[in-house]
């Protein structure tokens, strides 16, 4: 008797996805491209997409040693919180600057830890590689990373913008932090999704 298998945590949250909008840019690359100079010569501004997420999970890794600062040298704690709120302030503005420099409109998706799915105006090849540019909303935190055409397919009728074809992508070579980002949205916005309706259903007793 064939046995079962147990699916991991990072299986289980890979399968979890939810509906969801975010602002997003894609282009096709090669895979060489990845590994080429021009690419790294790109990395720098890239880097501005991802600063604000970057710093908030070096905020996170920083909580239990300031707890510590603060049981002893509790004016050198609030300094050390102050200086990152300033930096909070500063990746905000940096993250807003990009979102105007993408000038792209919100569109609807569906994504979880493991892949993402939307509509575009234009066809992509099956097994292409995307490079990937999303800020998740509200929160609007830059992701970027790769991902692979899993399928693309004519939609029977014409969405918001005339976009005609439904991709669905795979990620691929995704940091673990990158994917910790997507997995706390998702969780987020399932949790908030709850949250509206309980107060639905208790507002209708």
């Amino acid at each position: 008797m064939k046995q079962a298998h147990v699916l991991s945590d990072t299986e289980k949250r890979s399968f979890f996805r939810i509906d969801d909008v975010a602002i997003i840019k894609h282009r096709q690359i090669s895979e060489e491209h990845v590994t080429s100079e021009a690419y790294r010569h790109e990395q720098a501004r890239v880097n501005k997409l991802t600063l604000k997420a970057r710093f908030e999970s070096m905020s996170r890794e920083m909580q239990p040693l300031l707890k510590v600062i603060d049981r002893s040298h509790s004016k050198i704690a609030s300094y050390l919180e102050a200086l990152d709120r300033k930096l909070n302030l500063l990746s905000e503005y940096v993250i807003e600057c990009e979102m105007e420099d993408m000038n792209i409109e919100p569109q609807h998706i569906n994504i979880g830890a493991g892949g993402i799915s939307f509509t575009s105006p234009c066809p992509v090849m099956v097994g292409a590689m995307l490079e990937l540019r999303m800020v998740l909303l509200p929160e609007s935190t830059g992701i970027f990373t790769y991902a692979r055409v899993v399928t693309c397919s004519k939609l029977d009728k014409k969405t918001d913008d005339c976009h005609q074809y439904r991709i669905a992508l795979e990620f691929v070579n995704m940091e673990d932090d990158v994917r910790d980002l997507i997995t706390r949205h998702v969780l987020f916005k399932e949790q908030s999704l709850l949250q509206q309706k309980k107060a639905s259903a208790s507002s209708k007793e």
